[in-house]
């Protein structure tokens, strides 16, 4: 561990790192930015999402209300969008792309909204260079930079996560249906397949850098008296072959890839569960509080953190592992 600093609230909702190092989380209470384990500026307003990292040194953070644009460096405001999201923003090159209701909008940094759609969209919009792509009940829509329609794809089952993306403009949807649950693969022109295993759909996916594998959780598995045990499996997305399984102590809720090949898996119980029985006799949760390790060849290490783990993991600009713990966050080297 190289160091551990307080957080305005248990709860967090989003780490974002900038690349001169500055780190940025949102809670449910304000925005704190850090330099390293030192607090730089604070803003007390009630994040709904992550803090997104727009070009020229500017943070967007997000309400009920809509969108403040801040300097990076002094957390200053500069700008707003009034809204009702119903999604984080996402960055298209000068523009913020992100949904209302029943539609898909993009808009500057300063409100003025350029385009809007008509979409049922229940899961955010993602960014493949300059397409944008989101997700229906039962089909994936790709639009390009201006709004206008490239190609629109129906699926056989409903999209049951959010979509992630795939190295060379591809997209992972997760779905559910009669013929096939787990995840279909998108290309950049429309083209569907399913990858081929029966795993189960939801937002936690990370695909392992440099290779066609990915880490997700799996199927929960029976131990020799019949209980199950939480898992985590690693799929060859081309092939949809199980790689390999690794049973964790509570139910994965959080995953992040770095740069190195390395990813970190993590699980915990949930604040409230572990705050109503933790200390009753038979439940000791300390060793249900871990990060796991794993690369493209299996389990490299794991930290246990002894308390519940409240909020996503990042990885830091060095390369160190960010991790929000009942009301702080924690940097791994």
């Amino acid at each position: 561990m190289r160091w551990r600093t307080a957080l305005p609230d248990r709860h967090v909702i989003g780490v974002s790192v900038a690349a001169d190092g500055m780190c940025f989380v949102a809670t449910g209470s304000g925005v704190l930015a850090l330099d390293g384990p030192e607090p730089r500026w604070s803003a007390d307003t009630a994040a709904h999402w992550g803090c997104l990292l727009f070009g020229d040194g500017l943070l967007v953070t997000g309400g009920a209300d809509g969108f403040v644009v801040r300097e990076q460096r002094t957390g200053a405001v500069v700008g707003a969008v009034e809204a009702t999201p119903t999604s984080g923003p996402v960055s298209l090159g000068e523009l913020l792309v992100f949904l209302a209701g029943q539609a898909l909008r993009a808009t500057t940094v300063t409100g003025e909204v350029r385009w809007e759609v008509d979409v049922p969209a229940l899961y955010p919009p993602l960014v493949r260079r300059d397409t944008v792509v989101v997700a229906e009940d039962t089909a994936v829509r790709a639009l390009r930079a201006d709004g206008g329609p490239l190609w629109r794809v129906e699926l056989s089952g409903e999209v049951d996560g959010s979509l992630v993306g795939l190295p060379g403009g591809h997209v992972l949807v997760p779905v559910r249906g009669d013929d096939h649950i787990g995840f279909v693969v998108v290309d950049p022109h429309g083209g569907v397949r399913p990858v081929p295993a029966h795993l189960p759909p939801g937002d936690l996916v990370v695909p392992v850098p440099g290779t066609g594998l990915l880490v997700l959780p799996g199927w929960p598995e029976p131990d020799d008296l019949g209980e199950p045990h939480a898992v985590v499996t690693v799929v060859d997305s081309g092939t949809g072959v199980v790689v390999r399984r690794h049973r964790v102590p509570a139910e994965a809720h959080g995953a992040v890839a770095g740069a190195n090949g390395l990813v970190a898996v993590a699980g915990s119980p949930a604040w409230d569960y572990w705050a109503k029985y933790h200390g009753w006799p038979g439940y000791d949760l300390e060793d249900d509080c871990y990060v796991l390790f794993l690369d493209a060849h299996g389990a490299r290490g794991e930290w246990l953190a002894n308390t519940p783990i409240t909020g996503p993991l990042a990885v830091a600009a060095n390369g160190d592992l960010l991790v929000p713990v009942s009301g702080e966050l924690v940097s791994l080297g």
